[in-house]
């Protein structure tokens, strides 16, 4: 039974798969190509023998053409003015001799005579033919074959000691072949050609089995490896994706390009329990059945649950409003099936949720939720039903007007000074957030709540890592600290943002903000990178939210601010009074410097400077104020 289930899990992923079926197509195209390269191997040496002795002979070939021009064209009878004077024939001897070299030993001219061959000239350097001496050819269909085509040939000779092979050209004067030029290569020469003709030929046979070795060792790999892939992805019944496919491929998904559904079976178990899990599972193969009817081959469908689907639906070419739809479509094709299970009859509905506004989410998982969210109001409002998860209008609106105002530079921050307690003296500036909208001034509790949870708050988190790095490059005396909070700080393209202007490390300083689900080991990781570098690290708003000392412990940090809150009853409330003194004791044990907020007056000072506190800032020093407005730049 199991080995059906494969060989049947085997036909479906073909089925669903068919480019495999060309690629192994094509790889038995190779092996009938190879098998035919085999057959004909023979005609393929022949060839190749043929290309590489006309390589060989190609600088010899050019220089008896310009040899025999000239004595053509000197002479009107070539053959009979030879034949008649010694002194001629002598001359041309001569001029043939310059093609011989150490490959060739042997160069004569033969000519034509009733169809019988005779020497006319030879400038050999052995066992020279005399004027009209027969010359008998042992391969004479070649001799009739130059003659007839006037082109020169060349052939091995199989006979003939101390001969490679020859080459016989013909002589041509008034459109009539006359004779021949002969040259006749030494063994020597032919050893090389012959050695690499066989290697070549060897070669190339290896290397195409090796090749188809190769092949399909890589294709038996590749359809092995697919093939596991599917089985793992894939439920071969229903061609859906399950929930492996989905962590495997979470962070290749560019979820802002798609449509978010969550698709639920209502009252799915009541179907289990009355007809048990095998004929529940037939009818959750059929209700996918119906919805995969209805979809495209780039959506995305995945079994997320048992009885739970997720749609990713691109958006390029899918309007808002033809994807609601198709969500309709869906919810109604399930609805108006009569479902049988047995000699039962009966309908199932089902309740999606869905979000539309992917591109302000975080990530896939952060999509996925809300879709979830908006699919338990569906099954909130009586299921059957489709809900949509959307910012109330106010708050979209809001967002909407926020991110025009980031992205057209009204973003600004104020600097509120840091001072030594001991001497008021300038430590550093704090950059805190506003956005300048004409004359009104929008505080970042206005700013930060309507942006959390979307990708437009890392947005807004490196516009003004950016705008501090401006104002540090263009003034040389400022020194600066900004806030981030601990998701910030294990944000890879905001930590490389701060890794890449190291260089302003000793001005930059970074204050983290606790929260409840920070990753003290991935934030300390950041820190240490950092530290490397040279920034100072600071714990922002200690005493308060969910900072503790055990955790303070687990951070390396240099300075640590102490939450406002607290520093504005230190005297007035004993408690507030005992925590900030032991928050300073334990700083000072810990080389740590402390940093106190909101001291509105002096005598809170005189307070915190008995416990050891080196720093403050606060009204009683200055308000936050523009760049162009600081002290130190009116000078």
């Amino acid at each position: 039974m199991f080995r059906k289930i494969i060989m049947y899990n085997k036909f479906i992923f073909f089925r669903n798969n068919k480019i495999y079926y060309y690629i192994i197509g094509g790889y038995l195209l190779l092996i009938i190509w190879g098998g035919y390269f085999y057959k004909n191997i023979g005609n393929y040496e022949d060839r190749l023998k043929n290309l590489l002795l006309s390589q060989t002979i190609s600088s010899v070939e050019n220089a008896s053409n310009n040899i025999l021009n000239r004595m053509l064209k000197k002479y009107s009878d070539f053959v009979y003015e030879n034949y008649k004077d010694a002194s001629v024939r002598s001359e041309n001897e001569y001029k043939i001799s310059d093609l011989l070299n150490d490959d060739i030993d042997s160069v004569y001219i033969l000519y034509l005579e009733n169809k019988k061959l005779f020497y006319l000239l030879d400038a050999s350097r052995e066992d020279r033919g005399e004027l009209g001496e027969r010359f008998e050819p042992i391969e004479e269909n070649i001799f009739i074959e130059a003659q007839t085509n006037r082109e020169s040939k060349t052939f091995i000779q199989p006979t003939i000691d101390k001969l490679g092979f020859t080459l016989i050209k013909p002589i041509v004067q008034h459109d009539k072949t006359i004779g021949f030029l002969v040259l006749d290569y030494k063994e020597s020469s032919l050893a090389t050609l012959s050695s690499l003709l066989n290697v070549s030929v060897k070669s190339l046979l290896y290397a195409i089995l090796f090749s188809l070795f190769i092949l399909l060792v890589l294709i038996s790999y590749m359809l092995h490896t697919q093939y596991i892939k599917y089985v793992m992805y894939c439920n071969p019944l229903t061609n859906t994706l399950n929930r492996v496919y989905l962590t495997d491929n979470y962070d290749k998904i560019n979820f802002k390009d798609y449509y978010v559904a969550l698709v639920d079976v209502d009252f799915f178990k009541r179907i289990n329990n009355l007809y048990g899990q095998k004929n529940g599972d037939k009818v959750l193969i059929s209700i996918i059945r119906r919805i995969t009817l209805l979809l495209r081959e780039e959506d995305i469908f995945i079994q997320y649950g048992g009885e739970e689907f997720l749609l990713l639906i691109p958006k390029k070419n899918m309007e808002e409003p033809i994807f609601k739809n198709l969500l309709e479509k869906i919810r109604r094709l399930i609805e108006s099936t009569n479902f049988r299970v047995k000699n039962y009859r009966f309908s199932v509905t089902i309740s999606i949720g869905a979000l539309l506004q992917t591109e302000l989410e975080k990530s896939l998982q952060d999509a996925i939720h809300k879709a979830d969210t908006a699919l338990y109001k569906s099954k909130h409002n009586g299921r059957n039903s489709i809900s949509y998860f959307d910012l109330s209008q106010p708050e979209r609106i809001y967002r909407e007007q926020l991110k025009e105002m980031i992205e057209s530079d009204k973003l600004v921050c104020y600097y509120q000074p840091i001072k030594r307690l001991k001497d008021s003296t300038l430590h550093h500036y704090e950059a805190l957030l506003r956005i300048e909208d004409g004359d009104k001034i929008i505080f970042p509790d206005k700013i930060l709540p309507a942006l959390e949870d979307s990708y437009l708050y890392t947005f807004l988190t490196k516009k003004i890592i950016e705008y501090n790095i401006k104002i540090l490059r263009i003034d040389s005396r400022m020194r600066i600290s900004i806030n981030l909070s601990a998701d910030d700080l294990i944000n890879d393209s905001i930590l490389f943002l701060l890794l890449q202007n190291s260089d302003l490390s000793a001005r930059l300083y970074v204050e983290i903000l606790e929260t409840k689900s920070i990753d003290y080991i991935r934030v300390e990781n950041s820190i240490q990178r950092l530290k490397l570098l040279g920034f100072k690290i600071c714990i922002d708003d200690f005493g308060s939210g969910y900072s503790n000392l055990t955790h303070l412990l687990n951070l390396s940090i240099d300075y640590l601010k102490i939450d406002g809150s607290i520093i504005k009853e230190i005297l007035h409330d004993k408690r507030a009074y005992s925590i900030v003194k032991t928050f300073a004791l334990f700083s000072k044990e810990n080389n740590i410097e402390v940093i106190a907020e909101f001291i509105d007056n002096k005598e809170v000072i005189e307070v915190l400077r008995s416990f050891g506190v080196e720093y403050g800032q606060g009204f009683y020093f200055s308000q936050a104020k523009p760049y162009a407005e600081l002290e130190h730049h009116k000078e």
